[in-house]
């Protein structure tokens, strides 16, 4: 188009001696018209090409947008995944344990009679009415403390030698494995008075046995009334 418009006015500024023929000129004019057609419908082909430019780019943006979405749905799947992983562990623990306690049943009788052994004697929990200094549970109170083996264990006399003692004459006792020493069989001792007394070192320590005689009689009157 550059060289054919300045073809054309080099002609319209040329003597007439050097100008174009009618026949040339026309010719000229007429390449000049189709090429301005033709980069008519060049620019055309192009916008039509930005429109499609602009649609991809809102595709490609979509398709992004649908990636994380699928990425978000994915991860949440393999939590879901885990999730039933784990709850079909624990129902089949739970089946095989519901299986077992099939096959080893227990009565509610023996559970009732249990529980009121288990209450009776607060084995688990301190009495509603328990305050400071009440004898009863917690335990353990402080004479089990002293009659138990770490109370036995501070004792110098009690404690390192009559351990070593122990373990010395267990090496060498005679008789058979298990057999109960004869230091041992006399610790308690039951008086005359119906009081029970436990040998600690060199003298002997009363214990109050009418707490749990009383305990084990509220058992057996619970258990009673159940059946």
């Amino acid at each position: 188009i550059e060289l054919i418009s300045k073809e054309i006015i080099e002609n319209a500024i040329a003597p007439k001696s050097s100008k174009l023929s009618g026949p040339e000129y026309a010719q000229l004019t007429d390449l000049l018209v189709a090429k301005d057609n033709e980069l008519n419908e060049t620019l055309k082909l192009a916008a039509e090409q930005a429109q499609i430019n602009k649609k991809l780019d809102v595709l490609k943006a979509e398709v992004e947008r649908q990636d994380q979405d699928i990425n978000h749905l994915q991860k949440q799947l393999k939590e879901a995944e885990q999730i039933l992983s784990t709850a079909i562990y624990q129902a089949n623990q739970k089946l095989q344990s519901i299986a077992r306690a099939n096959r080893r049943p227990v009565s509610s009788e023996e559970l009732i009679k249990f529980a009121h052994r288990i209450s009776a004697s607060n084995a688990i929990c301190a009495p509603l009415t328990w305050q400071q200094g009440d004898p009863r549970r917690p335990y353990p109170t402080d004479i089990e403390m002293r009659l138990g083996l770490l109370g036995r264990m501070s004792d110098p006399i009690n404690g390192h030698l009559l351990a070593q003692q122990n373990s010395m004459s267990d090496l060498h006792r005679p008789g058979h494995p298990g057999e109960i020493p004869a230091s041992q069989q006399n610790q308690f001792a039951w008086h005359p008075s119906g009081e029970m007394h436990i040998s600690v070192g060199q003298g002997t320590v009363p214990m109050d046995t009418r707490n749990h005689k009383q305990e084990n009689d509220d058992v057996e009157a619970m258990s009673t009334d159940s059946r």
